[in-house]
């Protein structure tokens, strides 16, 4: 998660509300958007001076504003940079699957009603934010990063680029999930032969 929330921090300043509500909309697949499990990540990033913060009142609430900094963008680049395990990525559900024979054949036909269900509420989700994922909000992320140059230096010169991979990551989610989605529904088939 903390590299996830150095991501963002790269982007732009962020307080764990705003955290919170970015990975609830988009990285719920990759992470917890628990406040408790934001707030360890947070406290670990600051504990390791990746991180810092100012204290500033909007709107009559107090509020810690997050920030990147330069040893956790060092971090967050240096990780960038290693290969990406994406065949490795655990999933415990999987398990469910791995033992579904246990069950009998009315609870593994519910089983996988269930699963078709979620893959198809995923797909939706996914393909509502490919819509919301365009010019204009890239256009509003350019602005926003404009008003701060010092922060958001690197990030500008990269916007097209970091926006571009937003977007294919945005198209891997929406693949995979078709992808699933087919073969749960395939075997929903065989399975009522």
């Amino acid at each position: 998660m903390e590299k996830l929330i150095l991501g963002m921090l790269m982007l732009r300043k962020l307080t764990v509300y705003e955290i919170r509500a970015t990975i609830k909309m988009s990285f719920t697949a990759m992470c917890s958007d628990s406040l408790g499990s934001i707030q360890a990540a947070i406290k670990r990033l600051l504990d390791a001076d990746m991180v810092t913060y100012t204290e500033c009142v909007e709107k009559s609430v107090n509020k810690k504003r997050y920030a990147i900094t330069d040893k956790g963008r060092g971090e967050l680049i240096q990780w960038l940079g290693t290969p990406a395990n994406i065949a490795g990525a655990k999933n415990m559900e999987l398990g469910k699957f791995l033992f579904m024979g246990m069950l009998p054949a009315d609870d593994r036909a519910a089983m996988m009603d269930g699963i078709i269900d979620i893959l198809e509420k995923d797909l939706e989700k996914l393909l509502a934010l490919q819509s919301i994922n365009n010019d204009e909000n890239k256009a509003a992320l350019l602005e926003h990063q404009q008003t701060d140059m010092k922060y958001y230096g690197f990030v500008a010169e990269k916007t097209k680029d970091i926006n571009d991979y937003m977007s294919l990551t945005l198209q891997y989610g929406v693949d995979l999930t078709k992808f699933n989605l087919e073969w749960f529904s395939q075997l929903k088939k065989q399975n009522n032969n």
